[in-house]
């Protein structure tokens, strides 16, 4: 799992990546499903999400739909769970863990003498 961050003013840019699931198309050309958050680190809100697999155009806009205005403070749990409610993908799991991977590098960083 390979993430990466760069900040601006109060935008902080993670990236987390997750193996794709075996049997969908996508991955005989992609391993890993990246996904990539802007996140507010005043309001600890992600404010941008977008993914290094290409979705559907319908796929990207729900998807972004549920993930933008997540405040990382809330439980990951809970968020998951209605996540899951509302999207059956055969790679939302995958697309939860890579999530989880840019939220947990991103509280690193803001813990880290960088972010100072």
């Amino acid at each position: 799992m390979v993430t990466s961050v760069t900040k601006k003013n109060n935008l902080v840019l993670v990236s987390g990546f997750a193996q794709t699931p075996k049997g969908i198309p996508s991955n005989h050309s992609h391993k890993y499903l990246g996904v990539i958050l802007l996140i507010d680190s005043t309001t600890n809100v992600i404010v941008e999400v977008d993914f290094s697999v290409i979705f559907s155009d319908l796929a990207k806009r729900i998807l972004k739909s549920e993930i933008e205005g997540y405040c990382i403070d809330d439980s990951f749990a809970g968020f998951s769970d209605g996540v899951k409610r509302n999207i059956s993908l055969p790679s939302l799991g995958a697309i939860l863990q890579a999530t989880r991977a840019a939220i947990d590098r991103y509280s690193e960083h803001i813990k880290s003498k960088d972010f100072k």
